[in-house]
C-alpha cells in the first residue's frame, strides 16, 4: 500500500513517521481524529513532505486501511506493520527496512505530534547532513525528542527491534555524543495521547489558523 514517491538520491535522508500505535490511552483511533478539518496524522505527514527529507515513509498498524483511506495523497509511502501490537520497535524496524540503500540515515517523527513544524525538521536535517554519523535530536528547553536522526550505522540494530523501547536504548548508549538542536516552536514536542491532549490540540490548531489568517501575504 503506497502513494507515489521516488527513491533516495545519494546522501539523502529518509523520514519515518511512526503511526502504528494502538491509541490505548485515547480509547479511539487518535490518528483519525479531526483537527482543523483533516485527520490528526495528516499534519505530521504534511510537515515531513514539505521538508527536504526523502523518501517519507509512514508506518501504519491499527486499522491501517481506514487510516490510509482518510489521508490526503502526497509524496509519501505507506508501510503496514502487522506486528504493531508488539510495540513501537517492530514498527520502526518495519519502516527502516524500506529506507533506500542510498540514504545516509533516517529521521524519526511521530504521527501524534501534529504541530512539529517543517522548520524544526529542516534544522535537524541540516545538522545531520553536516555530521551524518552522529545521532541528532531536537530539544525545547529541558525536553528533548523528535525529530531524531539515526545514521545508517545503527540500522542493523533498528531492524532487530522487537519491543516497545524503540531506539531509546541506542540513543541512551550514545548520550554524550548526541547532537541536540534547539527547537524554537513551543508546540513542536506536543503530542496527543489522551482526550485532554486532543482538546488542547484543537485550541492550538484554532490559534494557528487565526494567526495565519492575520498574517499579511
Amino acid at each position: 500500500m503506497s502513494a507515489h514517491t521516488s527513491g533516495a538520491a545519494p546522501d539523502a535522508i529518509a523520514a519515518i513517521i511512526l503511526a502504528a500505535g494502538r491509541s490505548a490511552r485515547m480509547g479511539t483511533h487518535k490518528l483519525l481524529l479531526p483537527l482543523d478539518g483533516k485527520p490528526l496524522l495528516a499534519w505530521s505527514i504534511a510537515a515531513a513532505c514539505a521538508s527536504t527529507a526523502r523518501p517519507v515513509i509512514v508506518a501504519l498498524g491499527r486499522a491501517a486501511d481506514d487510516v490510509a483511506a482518510a489521508l490526503p495523497t502526497g509524496p509519501y509511502t505507506i508501510v503496514v506493520n502487522p506486528r504493531f501490537a508488539e510495540g513501537m520497535g517492530t514498527s520502526l524496524a518495519c519502516a527502516v527496512a524500506s529506507v533506500p540503500p542510498a540514504a545516509t540515515g533516517t529521521l524519526i517523527l511521530l504521527g501524534d505530534q501534529p504541530f512539529m513544524p517543517t522548520a524544526a525538521i529542516e534544522a535537524v536535517l541540516a545538522a545531520a547532513r553536516a555530521q551524518p554519523e552522529r545521532i541528532v535530536m531536537g530539544a525545547y528547553g529541558q525536553r528533548q525528542g523528535h525529530p531524531v536522526y539515526l545514521p545508517r550505522r545503527v540500522f542493523a540494530e533498528l531492524l532487530a527491534l522487537r519491543d516497545d523501547a524503540g531506539a531509546r536504548t541506542i540513543i541512551a548508549r550514545e548520550a554524550d555524543a548526541v547532537l541536540r538542536i534547539p527547537l524554537t516552536d513551543e508546540h513542536a514536542l506536543f503530542d496527543v495521547d489522551t482526550l485532554a491532549d486532543y482538546q488542547q490540540a484543537q485550541v492550538i490548531a484554532r490559534r494557528l489558523a487565526q494567526s495565519a489568517e492575520n498574517t499579511p501575504s
